[in-house]
């Protein structure tokens, strides 16, 4: 097919003919199930209707239907495409119904500003029209202006130069809309994920942790690093994210594709650093609260919970610790064994996995509350943040502290940060000062709470989701329509 061809009144009504009756053969063939048909073509004025551009925005728009199809609980029977001179062409036949077909169709032309540039038609299975008018909704407005398009065509209201600059504009919008590979939910957790790691590491002062102050107890890093580090892992968290998104079926098949993932994103983090481990463990955390999350959202929309989510999470990690961390009781591996495998089999300490297999509770019941008592008490986020990782450090089993030291050490610090907390955090000159004089003792003896770092990310981040969920609810959120 020649593309750009300037095509004849008479190959415009052949168009239609022809189209008439593919959509009536393809209704017939499936007439014996019932099926819906939905007949999408360009609405391109001018006497050239088959461009690359028409091509483009009809398979734009079979790849919209198949999502929303599918997100309705139908199913396509068939799919079928004609490249005419007067137009490309797509016929659909759905096993569902025709009104929710109706109703994914206005959905996808009401989303997308170059959803005006398309005619989405659907009929039932007996051939009837299914119209607007039913669900007592105005008719699709002109190119031009903010009138009904009909009444607009059958006055003539605008030259053609009017009407083909109004094209422009929308075919504009349709290549910009086209760079929106991403759904823009998962965009959005994706980038709270990002924030969460960026806030851990800015709260100062942050005892014995790398911040805006001091580099902590480390030698081989410094905040920058960990700017360099996250956006390093802005890919895997995107990634995560969007696995999350699309998976369906049971939750502890997606576990293995964000641990695929999240080595990809190890070796960016090693790249970007230099060899130095910043974020291995966050990263690991953060993917599978973030794949949680946009799972748990996507299923239940306004409905959506932070309980929900870390329940997500828990299904997603069962068994994670009798199956990977219990068998090294009785079995001699042939490789090194890591921090957390180490830990668990001279201490019993579960770390991480047990945290993640009892679905976070540490953050539900103790450091989530925390921060939103202490912002609601006036602290700046910076200082609430803070104030949380003190409780943290109080109350985890740190793994990063116990493989630097051992269990005695941890204990020590716990109750140095029990006490801190008694003399009001954050939330009193005194407990200030301390929080202070403690960072550089703990930069002396070589401690880094590094495990209630991480946990603190993922409280971040699940105070951030929870915020959007109640926006939601609320009809407030200040998100746009799933455009997935």
């Amino acid at each position: 097919m020649n593309k750009d061809k300037v095509v004849t009144l008479q190959e415009i009504l052949d168009g239609k003919e022809s189209r008439a009756q593919a959509q009536a053969q393809l209704r017939l063939k499936y007439a014996h199930q019932q099926d819906s048909l939905i007949s999408v073509t360009v609405n391109m004025p001018g006497s050239i209707k088959y461009t690359s551009d028409t091509v483009q925005l009809i398979y734009f728009a079979l790849r919209e239907l198949r999502i929303k199809i599918t997100e309705q609980g139908s199913q396509i029977s068939e799919e079928q495409i004609f490249h005419w001179i007067s137009g490309p062409v797509a016929l659909i036949s759905v096993q569902g119904d025709s009104h929710q077909c109706k109703m994914a169709a206005i959905q996808i032309e009401k989303d997308f500003k170059s959803g005006r540039l398309l005619d989405i038609d659907v009929f039932d299975w007996e051939g009837k029209l299914i119209s607007r008018d039913e669900y007592h909704m105005p008719r699709r407005t002109c190119m031009v202006c903010d009138r009904p398009a009909v009444e607009c065509v059958r006055s003539r209201a605008h030259q053609p130069e009017e009407v083909m600059g109004a094209v422009k504009c929308l075919l504009t919008c349709f290549y910009s809309e086209e760079t929106q590979v991403f759904p823009e939910k998962v965009v959005f957790l994706a980038s709270k994920a990002l924030e969460a790691m960026l806030a851990e590491v800015a709260c100062s002062p942050a005892p014995g942790l790398v911040d805006r102050f001091n580099a902590g107890a480390h030698r081989d890093m410094d905040f920058f690093t960990f700017i360099q580090s996250s956006s390093a892992l802005v890919s895997s968290l995107l990634r995560c994210t969007l696995a999350g998104w699309n998976h369906t079926g049971d939750l502890s098949q997606l576990l293995p594709v964000l641990r695929d993932i999240g080595r990809a994103g190890e070796k960016d983090m090693f790249v970007a650093t230099g060899g130095v481990n910043t974020q291995k463990g966050l990263l690991f955390l953060l993917g599978i609260v973030a794949a949680a999350t946009a799972r748990h959202i996507r299923e239940m929309g306004s409905a959506a919970s932070v309980p929900g989510i870390l329940g997500k999470v828990a299904c997603m990690c069962k068994g994670l610790v009798s199956q990977e961390l219990v068998p090294l009781r009785h079995t001699k591996l042939d490789r090194k064994l890591t921090a957390g495998e180490r830990l668990f089999l001279d201490y019993g300490i579960a770390g991480i996995r047990g945290e993640l297999e009892s679905g976070l509770t540490v953050i539900s019941t103790i450091s989530l509350p925390q921060l939103e008592q202490a912002l609601a008490m006036g602290l700046s986020l910076n200082d609430a943040l803070v104030h949380t990782l003190i409780v943290l450090i109080s109350t985890t089993q740190d793994t990063t502290i116990v493989n630097r030291h051992n269990l005695q050490v941890l204990v020590n610090v716990q109750h140095q940060a029990a006490e801190i907390i008694k003399y009001g955090g954050m939330l009193t000159p005194e407990g200030r000062q301390l929080i202070s004089d403690w960072d550089g003792a703990l930069i002396q003896r070589n401690i880094s709470p590094g495990g209630s770092a991480d946990l603190l990310a993922a409280t971040y981040y699940l105070y951030c989701v929870k915020d959007y969920i109640d926006k939601l609810a609320g009809g407030k959120a200040a998100l746009p329509p799933d455009n997935t």
